[in-house]
């Protein structure tokens, strides 16, 4: 059996800031990281510019598995999976053998949701959430020209970019009326929409793949409206689900992710989570910054300064080069409106309440640098 007194399970950026910060505050900490993959060190969001930039996967690795366990003197569990947590002897089954912890931290993400799909499509069909997605899809692409994107929020856009600047034939099929819906109104969409026209990005809006047949090196798809379309290759982008499975095994409580308080702990004692996986006071953010607070504040609270995390607005930037996007969405459960200025690609939209109160904020083209002004006149998401 191997002890240690913080155990992360999880090699992304969550784990991995955990353990940077972690080791800033104490450099003695006998830390142990496993992961189900190479854990290697890289960073995830730069994987949907990759086409355009001819990029290997080996070229996003910053620093190897044993580079990182180095710099930070922790042990490293490459390829290693976590079972079975027993939350009363405080120990972890793994592939590779027992561990025993002191502090356990879930950061095990979020996996690609999956459609059901016609069987002509099988083995058709890639996401692109990790290092061994991102080198899987880019050999399934050589030789290809015609490549569809199932989903058009935040990576299936990104995706759209880039495989069109490479110079691929792409196609768009959601079940939305406009590029990133649930981030931007319907004018800035159109503007957005209108780019990725111009390098060549065709979009098929409300429905979904009803039929599709194999001639050759081509898929015919057919939509449920009776519209087709020819591809050769399917990237699905159509959202992220926290991968649960552990945490609801051992009987933590779960709701759209492994519910946490703020500070990060769990239902169980001793348990933490944060990243993709962790659903922090009723929020599931997956996005870089919120997850590097999250390190930052539980990095604190395991070292004995217990520290409740604080999210303030936190504005999302689209890597989409046709078009600069950045976006706070208002709550859902908000009621407000629309008002725009700006004209050409440079758009400046606030949704805000009748009574005036910014609630969200939506900015493309030269106006995404009042990015951080806006921010301000907004409250915390958690103070």
């Amino acid at each position: 059996m191997t002890y240690c007194h913080t155990l992360i399970i999880g090699a992304g950026h969550a784990g991995y800031s955990l353990a940077k910060e972690l080791r800033k505050l104490d450099p003695n900490r006998n830390i142990c990281l496993v992961s189900s993959d190479s854990a290697d060190y890289y960073s995830k969001p730069l994987l949907s510019n990759g086409f355009s930039k001819q990029k290997s996967a080996a070229d996003f690795i910053q620093k190897t598995a044993a580079q990182m366990a180095d710099e930070l003197n922790i042990a490293i569990w490459p390829h290693c999976q976590a079972e079975q947590i027993d939350t009363e002897l405080h120990q972890v089954q793994t592939n590779k053998g027992t561990i025993q912890y002191q502090q356990l931290v879930l950061a095990t993400g979020a996996s690609p949701v999956k459609l059901a799909l016609p069987p002509a499509t099988e083995g058709l069909v890639w996401s692109v959430n990790d290092l061994a997605d991102y080198q899987n899809f880019l050999q399934q692409s050589q030789g290809k020209q015609k490549i569809t994107v199932l989903g058009a929020g935040l990576v299936g856009i990104e995706y759209a970019n880039d495989l069109a600047a490479a110079g691929f034939q792409v196609s768009v099929i959601a079940l939305e009326q406009q590029p990133l819906a649930q981030l931007l109104p319907p004018l800035l969409g159109d503007v957005l929409q209108q780019q990725l026209k111009n390098l060549g990005v065709e979009f098929y809006w409300g429905s979904a793949i009803a039929d599709a047949e194999l001639t050759g090196q081509h898929l015919r798809l057919t939509l449920a409206d009776g519209r087709s379309l020819d591809t050769e290759l399917i990237l699905s982008a159509v959202g992220l689900k926290p991968n649960l499975q552990l945490a609801m095994q051992a009987g933590l409580d779960c709701g759209k992710g492994i519910k946490v308080n703020r500070t990060l702990a769990t239902s169980a004692t001793d348990i933490y989570a944060l990243g993709d996986c962790a659903e922090v006071c009723g929020y599931n953010l997956m996005y870089i910054q919120p997850i590097s607070l999250s390190a930052k504040a539980l990095a604190l609270t395991l070292t004995g300064q217990s520290s409740a995390v604080q999210f303030p607005v936190m504005p999302v930037i689209v890597k989409s080069p046709a078009l600069s996007v950045v976006s706070w969405p208002a709550a859902p459960q908000q009621q407000g409106e629309w008002s725009f200025e700006g004209h050409g690609l440079d758009w400046l939209a606030r949704f805000q309440s009748q009574s005036g109160q910014l609630l969200g904020f939506a900015l493309t083209g030269k106006m995404v640098a009042q990015r951080l002004r806006l921010a301000k006149e907004m409250p915390a998401l958690i103070a």
